[in-house]
């Protein structure tokens, strides 16, 4: 039988080369064709006057050679037309005279589109990306139907479909028209899952970050599919199973489809589990620098814990709290460091995990340089630096060197740009790009209440030099400031802070104020202070401690009654001690803001005739919500004591608590929102008379944007009171406010803020019902 094939195969085989005929092309023409040009034709099917081709004859048929079939594929793959045939047009001899005939996809005139409501034309239109004269070819009409049902997928349209109809309407051109059946809006009925044995349905779902189930109670949730976002989801799946100690964990497959009613979607993944895996015992190699222990004790994994792939390798490579064992390395120097771990599996739920750790040489900072600043010198960056030559390299104090910076408000928090480059084998350089921003500003603080606008104007140039005032640049603080409110109440202050006397981390500075409040009694406050802090490096250096000496002159008249009258003299003594470890200070988002202040004012030690003692307590909390910087937590805790030394010490009102709305406008007063100003410890006739201040606020931060304009919004809740007499405290009788708001943060005004809020107590006046609403407003400062 072989044989005999062999034999069949040669015969036909020898048949062909018999019947194939060979000619010459004597011409070429072209037909058929509206917009190609027909030499451009002739030119891509690749065939010249003169070339010899061949046919075959096989009984009554005629089958083209090599050439000719090359010729219409190259013709084809132009991708302009439905149809190439090529043809013997003539034969003269054994010459022939060839005929190219062809018929063209028609060009794009226009798009019509049809039936859309869910997206409007202009949308699709970009989505589709046709072009007028493009060709209508059939591929590219598949394309555009899976690019306008990716487009309607993404709204919820599961079911979108598109036809087309081609319509001409002059030789070689056509209107394209899209009909749209969008069909009902699907969203995800339910998600099903198969295979999950140790971990429940509910864990699952929410591991999946977009991918939701519809629920009539959460009418906020839209539980719309996108397949993209499904894909990820499918990820985090798998990602939420490492957490658990699931590293075999793998999709089977899934599955997408709807209902009989084509209202509701449902998905199916088939899940394989696999061993929930502990970890049996971690065994460092390669590693002299640091043992074995203090690697393990970073590591934070025992003998017995769940094999948590993502913290293991949060912990062993970075962290948020740079407690990680690279950190450690990495803060000593070690720059080249690398660790490579390997599991093994040494029993069916049980693994070892060994670190290789090659550990190599230690470098220390060359050079550190700065580009990018236009105004601040060199030498005030510098100074906020951790890294300098000679240090070894260390990545936290790079990270706190940036902190440092952002504080300082001079720069472009996102553009902070710290970088390195190895100049040998152990030693590095690095370098810091800053952009400039403006600090200074015209404070044009305004606050509304009820009784009209009431704030402050003034100036701030926050980055002055008093050496080079026109050009600025050394850190220096300079503001003068008047504020004015109601009741005649009005402020001036001048004042002046050098953060690095003698470039050590010691500030001066001196302030100068004078104060008038007219209203049921006439104060007036003239005096200046004196302030010298350093900051620390115990109990670490976010920590600095600061001193006040003040002397005021009081004089206070026409009080009818309500308050003691005459001219008093004020020598006091202030101490603060604070911690601030915020990372930015327009939008903070991780880090917190303590400060404890102690005054004594006359008493047994100063002179003068105001005799008191103050105490303030503030604190300041941020976190990110789900580790997001655009979403941030606000707690603030404020509590504060002041009284006198002896029954009946004069105690300047001014330093009295009162509180209630912006807090801008009025002498002595504490913001609460959804108050009325001024409302909240005071006298009927609102003199402040609170000597025990407390309030709690929390608040939920969302930026919107942080450049080149920071905006964000905010959710607020807020309780506070302040009582005239110890025995009336009670912390169960605090004035609560919830409410919303804005922050906006433009150069050169500052802080514009707009909030309403709810007052859930009757405060002012008292009438039996809730204060209610209350909308503030604010620009020039922040609260």
């Amino acid at each position: 039988m072989r044989k005999f094939l062999i034999l069949l195969f040669t015969l036909v085989l020898s048949l062909y080369s018999q019947n194939q005929e060979v000619y010459k092309i004597l011409g070429i023409s072209v037909e058929g064709n509206v917009v190609a040009q027909p030499s451009v034709i002739i030119a891509n099917s690749g065939l010249k006057v003169g070339d010899e081709i061949s046919f075959t004859r096989v009984g009554n048929s005629i089958i083209a050679g090599d050439k000719i079939r090359n010729a219409i594929k190259q013709l084809w793959a132009l991708r302009i037309f439905k149809d190439v045939r090529i043809e013997i047009e003539n034969q003269v001899g054994d010459g022939v005279y060839l005929l190219i005939k062809v018929e063209e996809y028609p060009r794009l005139d226009d798009i019509i589109i049809e039936g859309n409501k869910a997206i409007s034309a202009k949308d699709i239109k970009n989505k589709i990306n046709l072009v007028r004269g493009q060709v209508i070819a059939e591929n590219r009409l598949t394309s555009v139907r899976n690019e306008i049902k990716k487009a309607y997928e993404e709204k919820g349209y599961f079911l979108a479909d598109v036809n087309f109809e081609v319509i001409p309407t002059k030789e070689g051109r056509a209107n394209l028209k899209l009909k749209i059946n969008e069909g009902k809006k699907v969203s995800v009925r339910k998600i099903i899952f198969d295979g999950n044995v140790k971990v429940k349905d509910g864990d699952l779902k929410g591991a999946m970050k977009d991918t939701k189930e519809k629920r009539w109670w959460m009418f906020w949730r839209t539980a719309k599919f996108e397949r993209k976002k499904f894909e990820e989801d499918k990820k985090k799946l798998i990602e939420y199973y490492r957490k658990k100690g699931f590293k075999d964990a793998t999709i089977l497959y899934d599955s997408v489809y709807t209902d009989e009613k084509k209202e509701g979607l449902y998905i199916t993944i088939k899940l394989h589990e696999g061993p929930q895996y502990k970890v049996r015992n971690i065994t460092w190699e390669g590693n002299t620098v640091f043992d074995d222990k203090v690697l393990t004790e970073r590591l934070d994994f025992k003998p017995g814990d769940i094999y948590n792939r993502e913290k293991f390798e949060k912990n062993l490579y970075g962290n948020d709290q740079q407690t990680d064992v690279a950190s450690l390395y990495l803060d000593n120097g070690y720059l080249t460091m690398n660790m490579q771990p390997e599991e093994v599996k040494v029993g069916e739920d049980t693994i070892d995990i060994i670190i290789h750790v090659y550990e190599g040489k230690q470098f220390r900072i060359r050079r550190v340089e700065i580009k990018g600043n236009t105004k601040t010198k060199d030498r005030v960056i510098r100074r906020e630096l951790y890294t300098v030559p000679g240090k070894f390299f260390s990545r936290s104090d790079i990270i706190r060197s940036i902190r440092n910076l952002a504080v300082l408000n001079y720069f472009n928090p996102e553009k902070l740009k710290p970088d390195y480059k190895m100049v040998s084998d152990s030693t590095v350089d690095l370098t810091y790009e800053v952009e400039e921003k403006s600090s200074d500003t015209f404070n044009a603080s305004v606050g509304y209440s009820a009784f009209g606008l009431l704030g402050s104007i003034g100036v701030t140039f926050n980055n002055f030099s008093i050496s080079e005032p026109w050009r600025g640049g050394d850190g220096q603080m300079l503001n003068f400031e008047w504020v004015f409110g109601r009741y005649d109440y009005r402020t001036f202050s001048l004042g002046f802070r050098e953060p690095w006397f003698k470039d050590t981390p010691t500030s001066i500075g001196f302030n100068i104020v004078d104060t008038r409040y007219a209203f049921t009694y006439d104060l007036r406050q003239t005096g200046g202070s004196v302030n010298l802090g350093r900051r620390l490096r115990w109990p670490d250096d976010y920590f600095r401690v600061d001193y006040m000496f003040r002397f005021q002159l009081y004089n206070v008249s026409g009080t009818g009654g309500y308050y003691r009258e005459g001219k008093w003299s004020q020598f006091s003594f202030t101490q603060v001690i604070s911690r601030n470890s915020i990372d930015n200070p327009i939008f903070p988002t991780i880090g917190s803001n303590f400060s404890l202040s102690t005054e004594i004012s006359g008493g047994p030690i100063l002179p003068g005739n105001t005799d008191y003692f103050k105490i303030y307590l503030s604190s300041e909390w941020f976190s990110r919500v789900f580790n997001w910087s655009k979403l941030v937590w606000y707690n603030s805790f404020d509590w504060g004591y002041v009284d006198g030394f002896y029954r009946g010490a004069f105690i300047p009102p001014i330093e009295m608590f009162s509180m209630g709305g912006t807090g801008l406008g009025y002498i002595a007063v504490i913001p609460l929102r959804g108050y009325e100003d001024m409302s909240i410890g005071t006298t009927p006739s609102r003199v402040p008379e609170g000597k025990i201040l407390m309030k709690y606020t929390t608040e939920l931060r969302f930026g919107v944007t942080m450049n080149p304009m920071p905006i964000y919004l905010l959710l607020f809740a807020e309780a506070g009171n302040a009582w005239a007499r110890t025995r009336q405290v009670n912390l169960f009788d605090l004035k609560r406010s919830i409410g919303f708001g804005v922050r906006l943060h433009m150069q050169p005004i500052g802080l514009i803020g707009f909030d309403y809020g709810y007052g859930f107590d009757d405060v002012f006046p008292k009438d039996g019902k809730p204060d209610g609403w209350h909308f503030h407003f604010q620009f020039g400062r922040g609260f």
